[in-house]
């Protein structure tokens, strides 16, 4: 199987298999990304915890090992926190720790703790597991966060629901409440999480959910719900009448948000759990999504709706008019319209990706000519390949492409439409051509 190229600006792991991203954590300039991490293959295998560091969320710097399997089980998804005030006595106030919550997944899951003070060694807690549980087969995946009313919570994954733990000193946790109801979706909940966002000069509560793989759902893909918390628990105070989901692509799972960043910031795992153990691949396979900040918006259709802005900052040059001609493996293309509208990218081995405005102003995409397709049926269906979602917004509209390799994510709407979709050219995207009443930028790689 050919050796795909391997994306620049999507992180991906020197080598092994790489999946669901972990204790994202900013301190002193350092974005800090953890992720589940199989070393000795490219298949899905004892989760250990991957690590790396940047500045910019661009370039990356490979780190040792965080986490390994031990006798309370495998290192499975959770977070981590910049304790600066040392509450866990870990540290101290001149060398504060980083605190990761992880699940440790033996017989049962339960929920255990990591230190570090240099940020690259960590120590597992002598008294693990922290939150113990012999009853529940589905209970994983801790996202600490700031408790508004002081201290920490906890927010986990609990088969059908989440449940929030609340700590003084991330040690002793105590239940303080649950959420389930408003759910549209099929699947086991997973990879929680939950963070204010301001609009309007109002504070809203965002909970992210990440639904296990249902052929229903296109397969493994995150919801949101907006609503209140009010340090105990969680209410929706804005539901919605199906699932909303935070892409309307298929290659966007898992995604969490760093702690202690001025600004919300969001990466995901940039494959799908229907296909991921057969997309084409070599020495590694898996990589994340682009970071993305987050708002909320007020949409003229849709009211209140979660907006991301990717990051790639410094990449790009300042753009240039289209002439037809695109840089290939690496490029961002934004597109300006006004109703229907079809853009589609190339090479010379005729592989295409179509995408654009229908007319009945929905948004679409289209990769089942876009490169390879036959290493699984799934990836290859209109089921997977092709997606349609209607918009927030009428009238003039604009589109922000990056593409990378062998990923492409897709931006609209003030960013409250974003699709991401994994596409296997045999070589880069050289051409576009588009419709006539469509106005192309490109901006090639510095």
């Amino acid at each position: 199987m050919q050796n795909y190229h391997r994306p620049v600006l999507h992180f991906t792991p020197q080598k092994g298999w790489i999946n669901d991203p972990n204790g994202l954590v900013y301190e002193n300039g350092n974005y800090h990304l953890f992720a589940q991490h199989y070393p000795d293959d490219i298949q899905w295998g004892p989760m250990h915890w991957y690590h790396a560091v940047s500045k910019d969320l661009v370039h990356w710097q490979h780190l040792p090992i965080a986490l390994a399997p031990d006798e309370l089980g495998m290192i499975f998804s959770g977070s981590a926190v910049y304790d600066a005030e040392n509450t866990s006595g870990f540290g101290s106030k001149e060398h504060p720790p980083i605190v990761a919550m992880y699940t440790s997944h033996g017989e049962t899951e339960q929920q255990s703790l990591a230190w570090s003070v240099d940020f690259v060694h960590f120590h597992k807690y002598e008294g693990n597991p922290v939150i113990p549980n012999t009853a529940l087969p589905d209970f994983r995946d801790p996202k600490i966060l700031p408790n508004p009313q002081g201290g920490w919570t906890v927010v986990l994954a609990a088969g059908d629901r989440v449940v929030f733990y609340a700590s003084q000193n991330l040690k002793d946790w105590e239940k303080t409440g649950e959420f389930y109801e408003g759910n549209h979706s099929a699947g086991v909940w997973e990879c929680p999480d939950l963070f204010p966002l301001m609009i309007g000069g109002q504070e809203k509560w965002v909970l992210l959910v990440s639904m296990s793989a249902e052929h229903e759902n296109h397969g493994s893909r995150t919801q949101y719900f907006l609503g209140q918390f009010d340090g105990k628990t969680f209410v929706c105070d804005q539901p919605f009448s199906k699932p909303e989901w935070i892409d309307q692509g298929y290659d966007n799972y898992a995604g969490v948000t760093f702690h202690n960043t001025q600004q919300r910031i969001l990466m995901g795992w940039g494959m799908n759990w229907a296909y991921s153990s057969y997309i084409p691949a070599d020495t590694y396979k898996g990589n994340m999504t682009l970071a993305r900040k987050l708002a909320l918006v007020e949409t003229p259709m849709g009211g209140i709706r979660l907006a991301q802005t990717p990051i790639a900052d410094g990449v790009f040059d300042s753009g240039t008019p289209c002439d037809g001609t695109l840089p290939g493996g690496l490029f961002r293309l934004h597109i300006k319209g006004s109703g229907v509208g079809t853009v589609t990218l190339s090479n010379s081995r005729g592989q295409e990706l179509t995408l654009g405005v229908d007319e009945q102003n929905r948004l679409f995409t289209d990769r089942s000519r876009a490169g390879a397709v036959d290493f699984d049926e799934d990836f290859a269906s209109d089921w997977y390949a092709k997606t349609l979602s209607p918009r927030w917004y009428e009238g003039d509209w604009e589109m922000d492409v990056i593409f990378d390799h062998t990923i492409c994510e897709l931006f609209m709407d003030e960013g409250t439409l974003a699709v991401t979709q994994l596409v296997f050219p045999d070589g880069g995207y050289d051409r576009v051509t588009a419709s006539p009443n469509l106005q192309l930028t490109v901006y090639a790689p510095v």
